[in-house]
């Protein structure tokens, strides 16, 4: 018979001590301030939260644990210079400790990374307390007799879950052994392990089996819950097929058309829009994907096989809605207007252009070229316009090809500078671990192999170091930063501010630009709205900072305005070895020493 099995919230109510821990997580807040960082390492992970109250208890579990890890690294020391330490109020967190354990499985199954993290950290907190029960010694008589006494009541209780368990009822046997495991645990923390194996043999054995199936049974819960989020990308490509199919019919009787907000536009606002809404479409897509990724126990590329058909989809229809536009604007803009509209169109047409994995799509490029075509003078000024610069434009992208060679010397690829073995300097892994590796290894993983706040804390050590990476992209014109889009190990973030006014002034000459003329080829309103939204080919500089994200929460709770991160046309890239649960990926914070446009390299006055 198939249970039931209540949202993490319910089944917290049966617990001791994290019921104060749940508490506590309502001071806890999500986003921009979780995940760990070489900055505050002890951030927990981000949940994905996709199964409601998840987040919460990540965040109460991940205190709690900071609280009685703290006690054990105070009782240890206590311990080790010969003086007393609190075994009593360590005894009554030795079960929570196995607790925490049991909940970090029960996450797993509700596609939550940080259960895997919290896991780890909870299991050699367990470890590292049984370090206090050869100094125990005086206590271990009483404790073995509170265990022996427990042996009727112990044998009752196990033969009714074994019933229950036989019968199917998971859950009710799980409840049946809890409280005396829990109960047992305490005197076991008294205990030498060769001591107590047979009692724990004889309960915790059986329990872990009956847990086991009972999350295999909640998986199986949550992935149907999931289900519902993850079909909710069909709004968002619905909203983009009807806007477009509205906006290009309007386009058609009008040179001006109503877009969001209650704002009107032209065809190049209205590209600009069709933009946005193709953005919102692909991160809906995305976090959708992502979701499924965490809830799948298959292969990756399997199910991410027909969210790639939905993005192929998506891609069409954008591309559709663009030609429709251009058409119906060369339907109904007056020929002496297009001089004045036909800049703006190809400059919204080389920001699309740069989110896209190759280039537009050739109905594009000949539609805008037919839109030119409709009025002889501009046809004529395009060409002559084309003419004139290609050999300004050719020179100046030649001596940018020379300088950015001179530049980057020194400066890595960021796949390589992340993938590169390193020694760290430094640890944060508490000494009741033991000693930790200083084997030269790579810093940043793409999996969780060991806490989190450790991996973090060992990356510390690439602070500082060079790296260069390609390609990067405004988040929105007025945003502070620029981003580069993800690879499966890493996306990069640079500030938006780096000095190129002379630059671009020189760019505008070069391309005959001002006030009053803008650019008439799509070469050019490139190299001109590139340089406008620092969105440069390279950047390189040192790494400022890093963070640690769970690859699926990353990507399952992606906003809308951080569609950038991933490319319009493709999902996100990922491993296709082992579990996404485990994988991970870095926010890598570049404070820049060079830029390097397709027309120019800029370089910092004084990098250090």
């Amino acid at each position: 018979m198939k249970q039931k099995h209540s949202p993490i919230r319910q089944w917290q109510r049966s617990v001791g001590a994290l019921i104060i821990a749940v508490g506590l997580a309502g001071g806890f807040t999500a986003g921009a301030h979780a995940n760990p960082s070489t900055q505050d390492p002890e951030k927990p992970l981000q949940a994905h939260n996709t199964i409601q109250g998840a987040e919460k208890q990540i965040q109460a579990m991940y205190a709690k644990f900071a609280e009685w890890e703290e006690l054990v690294i105070r009782s240890t020391e206590a311990a080790n210079a010969g003086r007393r330490f609190p075994h009593q109020q360590l005894s009554r967190i030795y079960p929570d400790v196995y607790r925490g354990i049991w909940y970090a499985d029960h996450l797993m199954a509700m596609g939550e990374p940080a259960g895997a993290d919290l896991k780890q950290k909870f299991a050699m907190l367990h470890k590292a307390m049984q370090v206090f029960a050869p100094r125990l010694i005086e206590f271990q008589p009483k404790e073995l007799a509170v265990l022996q006494n427990q042996t009727a009541n112990r044998q009752k209780t196990m033969a009714r879950a074994a019933e229950l368990a036989g019968q199917g009822k998971l859950a009710e046997a799980e409840r049946q052994i809890q409280p005396l495991l829990l109960k047992q645990l305490s005197s076991v923390f008294y205990l030498n392990s060769s001591v107590s194996r047979p009692f724990q043999n004889e309960v915790n054995v059986p329990y872990q089996d009956i847990l086991n199936r009972l999350n295999r049974e909640r998986r199986k819960d949550y992935q149907a819950r999931a289900i519902a989020k993850i079909q909710t990308y069909a709004e968002a490509v619905d909203v983009l097929k009807s806007e477009s199919t509205r906006v290009a019919s309007e386009l058609k009787q009008s040179p001006t058309v109503a877009l969001g907000d209650g704002k009107s536009g032209d065809a190049a606002e209205a590209i600009e829009y069709i933009t946005v809404l193709w953005g919102n479409a692909s991160a809906a897509v995305t976090r959708s994907v992502a979701t499924a990724w965490a809830f799948n126990d298959g292969d990756v590329q399997t199910t991410a096989q027909p969210f790639q058909q939905t993005m192929d989809q998506i891609e069409a229809t954008g591309n559709a809605a663009i030609v429709n536009v251009l058409n119906s604007t060369a339907q109904s803009t007056p020929a002496d207007q297009l001089a004045t509209l036909y800049p703006n169109v190809l400059r919204a047409l080389s920001k699309l252009d740069r989110r896209l994995v190759g280039s537009l799509d050739a109905s594009v490029v000949t539609a805008v070229e037919q839109l030119a075509a409709k009025h002889a003078p501009l046809a004529e000024h395009v060409k002559r316009y084309s003419s004139a610069t290609v050999e300004p434009t050719r020179w100046m992208q030649r001596y940018a090809s020379q300088q950015v060679q001179h530049a980057s010397g020194g400066y890595p690829l960021a796949s390589n500078r992340l993938n590169r073995d390193e020694t760290p300097e430094t640890t944060v892994a508490p000494a009741i671990y033991g000693p930790q590796s200083t084997r030269s290894r790579v810093l940043t993983p793409g999996v969780l192999s060991s806490p989190a706040s450790w991996i973090v804390g060992d990356a510390k050590s690439m602070l500082g170091m060079k790296m260069q990476d390609e390609s990067t992209v405004r988040l929105a014109p007025t945003a502070k930063v620029t981003i580069v889009p993800q690879d499966p190990r890493h996306y990069t973030s640079v500030p938006a501010s780096f000095p190129i006014h002379a630059y671009v002034s020189e760019l505008h000459d070069c391309l005959l630009l001002d006030d009053s003329h803008g650019p008439l080829d799509l070469s050019a309103a490139d190299a001109q709205s590139s340089a406008e939204l620092q969105e440069f080919q390279n950047v390189g500089g040192r790494i400022a900072r890093l963070t640690l994200e769970a690859f699926v929460s990353r990507f399952a709770t992606m906003p809308d305005q951080a569609s950038a991160l991933v490319p319009l046309n493709r999902l996100p890239s990922i491993d296709a070895q082992g579990a996404p649960i485990d994988k991970l990926i870095w926010r890598v914070d570049l404070e820049p020493d060079w830029v390097a446009h397709r027309m120019f390299v800029a370089v910092s006055a004084s990098p250090e």
